[in-house]
């Protein structure tokens, strides 16, 4: 395994962008939606681009060696042109800066995986740089597969996390009542039903003895083994 796959929290850290066209502002709008500090600099910036200029600092002019500091978080070379991102990445290197140099995987310092995102479910796609095209053709695939049901279904589970918690002493028994929870494919109740359904039954649930979240075959050492004797209280 070439890459470690790794989600990172880049929320108010400071993330610099070097280029200013459509490459770089695909990277911008991902970022935005990351939270994250982030600085353009380009001679050449889009308007598509400025139209940021309340949330991204934006430095017009040609990038400048002294620009790769170590209080950036990440850096995106994005300029179109391979000879200054590879400069970048080499410099970044040195420096021992993370860097992204866009479509040329062979001096990323790190890559950026296809994205599929249902509200807080995402999930990343890599081939490792081997093909960025069948990453997206399987990224559209899962879109396809994923409907607005898991949208609503991890929502539902984000809002009652903190409620199992309480609920459930131990790791071990929330994670029987969540894998008995998923076991029951609320993904197809919700296609049938409606997300009515699933948040009533999580209510009554969450009211039922904790004993009844455990079978006489499994135990809170074993919680993933499907438990088929008791069906979900919905059921």
């Amino acid at each position: 395994m070439r890459y470690y796959p790794i989600f990172l929290d880049i929320r108010h850290r400071p993330v610099l962008v070097i280029g200013g066209g459509a490459i770089a502002l695909e990277k911008i709008e991902n970022l935005l939606k990351a939270g994250a500090k982030i600085t353009v600099i380009s001679p050449d910036i889009l308007p598509s681009i400025r139209r940021f200029n309340r949330r991204v600092t934006l430095i017009e002019r040609p990038f400048r060696r002294w620009d790769l500091s170590t209080r950036y978080a990440l850096i995106f070379a994005a300029t179109g042109e391979s000879a200054l991102n590879q400069r970048v990445s080499a410099i970044c290197r040195r420096k021992r800066i993370l860097c992204n140099t866009v479509d040329d995987p062979a001096y990323c310092h790190f890559i950026i995986p296809a994205l599929v995102r249902r509200g807080p479910l995402t999930i990343a796609i890599s081939t490792s740089g081997v093909s960025p095209l069948l990453a997206k053709r399987l990224k559209r695939q899962l879109l396809e597969w994923l409907g607005p049901e898991a949208t609503i279904l991890t929502k539902l589970m984000q809002r009652y996390r903190l409620q199992v918690k309480q609920r459930f002493d131990g790791f071990s028994a929330r994670l029987v009542f969540w894998s008995r929870f998923l076991d029951s494919d609320p993904l197809a109740t919700i296609q049938r039903e409606g997300p009515k359904s699933i948040q009533m039954g999580l209510e009554r649930a969450l009211h039922c003895p904790a004993q009844q979240w455990i079978s006489p075959t499994q135990s809170p050492s074993s919680p993933t083994k499907s438990v088929k004797s008791k069906p979900w209280i919905w059921s």
